[in-house]
């Protein structure tokens, strides 16, 4: 459903000859072109499983940027949203100690946002991570 939505929107927006939409597993997926940018934004995963992603999509990444933004580990006891598991929630230091080891050139941060639940703010924390390949 997620995959028409986007080619449908992509065709609204007159890019649909430009775009490419395939069903895959983010551990191992092959991309059909070699990108200048892997996005990933609020992958749920485990952080095993979130690292096979990163490093799938790092392989694949001649040269460019990776962007990433998640439901920070801190946001299960601290903010709003996101899943109530801390599995599934990014610690930073995890994710530059990732960087660091595979020799990338980073930013890491947790960024706070308001955001207005049933009239009442509330405060959700996300890691923004972005990488120079």
């Amino acid at each position: 459903m997620a995959l028409q939505k986007y080619l449908a929107r992509a065709d609204g927006l007159g890019v649909a000859d430009k775009s490419l939409a395939t069903h895959a597993d983010a551990k191992t997926a092959e991309f059909q072109l070699k990108p200048s940018l892997l996005l990933v934004c609020y992958l749920q995963l485990p952080w095993a499983e979130l690292e096979q992603t990163l490093d799938n999509g790092l392989e694949q990444l001649e040269d460019g940027e990776i962007f990433g933004v998640w439901h920070a580990l801190r946001n299960v006891t601290e903010g709003f949203g996101g899943p109530p598991v801390p599995e599934l929630n990014v610690d930073p230091e995890i994710l530059s100690s990732w960087a660091v080891s595979r020799g990338l050139t980073f930013d890491v941060s947790e960024l706070e946002r308001s955001i207005s639940r049933d009239g009442i703010e509330v405060t959700a924390i996300d890691v923004q991570f972005r990488a120079r390949v």
